[in-house]
């Protein structure tokens, strides 16, 4: 009996074990018939016995299992192969996240070198550029803006992809964040001669990410600019429906074929225009889904060949949004104390573009490049506020950072994180008031420094407009038109009063006349463009004078504005303010 099991040992123990247990259920041996051929039998048995107790023999049934054998086995091959490939995946997926996390960051910082001192250039900081050089420099700007958001989108996809998107969801004003939106894509549907349209409900908030929710307005815009022909218009609209915010964006353009609005939302799949080649990389639509759907919402699409496209989501309504508060309209000193600010990176390259742009915009900046000895001199020095990068050695930011915040003689300074690493979250659970990721526009930066400064109590919101006409009762005019305006206006009759002023406090704008005594309105110009603290300084020029071809390249090139007075300027002047500085005090402009 046993030689007819391949296991005859298993067969012996079988055998045994009915006797002692007096049954076996579904017992299993392999049984090997003379050809060879193997067959798995499933026994049941039970001993049976006479009157007296006394054991007669073994009843057995047997069932041939081999072919359930076989696909158990086959499953369970299966099942072992599916967890390798899970686990594989896995592996993948974090290795593809980890690779883009590091390369993201290795790109980021030749990028801003890129970007900061291209902008520098532009500027002529270094020396006066020809049309050419101006070319080339504002396309080496354009490209690297170009490759930063790509690789802002993959590594947007790829967090998406691991679930480690961070959302900090708030109530978000819907009308402030489509105004900021549209002002920044402004100039792109102005090239295109495209009529944008707002029709947003008065109010509305929405209960979302900010930063996400403008990225998403954005991407829905910034599509429908591109895709919509010259002279065309697009409308964005919100309302409030059953407590969710409903956003449309609805554009006249060409329209999308049924076959392309299958796969639109796909990533890496780009939108084919008739007669053009594919634009994009075929990111934006799926992450802009993504981010909807994080957010609670779902993004949609309507469209018609020939009758454009109307893309739409809804997210949960916010609660009520308190409007910021107003400036101070006490009268100001003329003249305040310069703020200093600490750069904390130990790249000189990043070190050096951010003191240059604070340095142009009045602040008085210390750098330290050695990392170890960040909160010793931060304490030292006890400046109004610090920049700090995150990836430096052998002390990491976050580790400055918890010091910082943990001295007593420190933890009031506010800390703007301003690293390639795009990792906020932390930040604000040791207590940075800002984080910036790599390149960083000017403007942001400053608005952020502003921001701190302003919550500590600061003295840079208080700067004042420059004033510089030697007419007394335009100067008293436009004195008396920006004050009522609730602007901090100081005035100087000739150039001379002009230099010094600057010299002695940074203003934040100067309205400049260009026909001056002692020293001219362009003379002045040259010399604050020449200069590194004054390279950034907004200047409007504001003139009667008779221009020659020559000076008006020169001043559409080199001022924020110019305004002639022999034509109508007051409410240009004004409008022109309110977008160099942001909302008016009293919000009239």
């Amino acid at each position: 009996f046993k030689n007819y099991f391949t296991d005859p040992e298993r067969a012996e123990a079988a055998i045994k074990l009915v006797l002692r247990e007096k049954k076996v259920t579904n017992y299993e041996l392999t049984a090997r018939a003379r050809d060879g051929k193997k067959t798995v039998v499933s026994y049941n048995a039970t001993t049976f016995y006479d009157r007296d107790r006394t054991l007669q023999g073994v009843f057995a049934a047997a069932r041939d299992v081999t072919e359930r054998k076989g696909l158990d086995q086959a499953l369970q091959d299966k099942n072992v192969e599916l967890e390798r490939a899970k686990i594989a995946a896995e592996k993948a997926n974090l290795a593809k996240s980890a690779f883009l996390s590091t390369m993201s960051h290795e790109l980021r910082t030749p990028l801003n070198a890129i970007l900061g001192f291209s902008e520098l250039m532009s500027d002529e900081r270094y020396g006066t550029l020809n049309d050419r050089q101006h070319r080339y420099v504002s396309n080496i700007r354009t490209g690297g803006k170009h490759l930063l958001k790509l690789i802002n989108d993959l590594l947007d996809l790829s967090r998406i992809e691991a679930g480690h998107m961070e959302l900090a969801r708030e109530s978000v004003a819907v009308d402030t964040a489509v105004s900021e939106v549209l002002n920044a894509l402004q100039p792109l549907a102005d090239g295109k001669s495209q009529h944008l349209v707002k029709d947003v409900e008065k109010g509305l908030a929405v209960w979302a990410d900010a930063t996400r929710f403008q990225q998403v307005l954005m991407n829905l815009l910034a599509n429908a600019i591109k895709f919509t022909p010259n002279g065309g218009s697009i409308q964005i609209s919100a309302r409030l429906t059953d407590e969710r915010i409903r956003v449309e964006v609805q554009d006249s353009g060409p329209g999308i074929p049924p076959e392309e609005q299958k796969r639109i939302f796909e990533a890496f799949y780009r939108l084919r225009q008739p007669g053009q080649a594919p634009e994009g990389t075929g990111l934006g639509l799926a992450i802009t889904q993504h981010l909807v759907k994080l957010q609670g919402g779902f993004l949609g699409l309507e469209s018609e060949p020939g009758k454009g496209s109307c893309f739409f989501f809804e997210l949960p309504a916010g609660g009520r949004v308190t409007s910021p508060l107003p400036r101070d309209e006490s009268p100001l000193p003329a003249t305040t104390k310069r703020m200093r600010i600490l750069v904390i990176d130990d790249d000189p390259d990043a070190a050096q573009l951010i003191r240059s742009q604070l340095t142009a915009s009045g602040y008085e900046v210390d750098l330290c490049d050695q990392p170890e000895r960040a909160t010793e001199l931060t304490a030292q020095l006890q400046p109004d506020a610090i920049t700090l990068d995150l990836l430096m050695k052998p002390v990491h930011g976050w580790e400055i950072l918890r010091q910082l915040k943990s001295n007593p003689r420190t933890a009031l300074i506010p800390v703007v994180v301003v690293s390639v690493a795009d990792e906020p979250g932390g930040s604000a659970t040791l207590g940075a008031d800002a984080y910036l990721v790599k390149p960083v526009e000017k403007e942001d930066l400053l608005a952020a420094v502003r921001r701190c400064l302003g919550r500590k109590g600061g003295v840079p919101l208080q700067r004042s407009v420059l004033v510089v006409e030697d007419d007394t009762y335009t100067r008293e005019l436009i004195g008396e038109l920006l004050r009522g305006q609730g602007y901090s206006v100081v005035t100087a009759s000739d150039g001379a009063e002009a230099r010094s002023a600057v010299e002695e406090s940074l203003p934040e704008l100067v309205i400049l006349d260009l026909m001056l005594p002692k020293i001219s309105g362009l003379e002045l110009l040259v010399e604050w463009r020449a200069h590194p603290r004054t390279a950034d300084l907004p200047v409007f020029v504001l003139t009667g004078k008779d221009l020659s071809p020559d000076e008006e390249k020169y001043l559409h090139s080199y001022a924020e504005a110019l305004l002639h007075k022999e034509q109508p300027w007051k409410e240009d002047l004004l409008n022109q303010l309110q977008r160099a500085l942001g909302p008016t005090p009293r919000g009239k402009a």
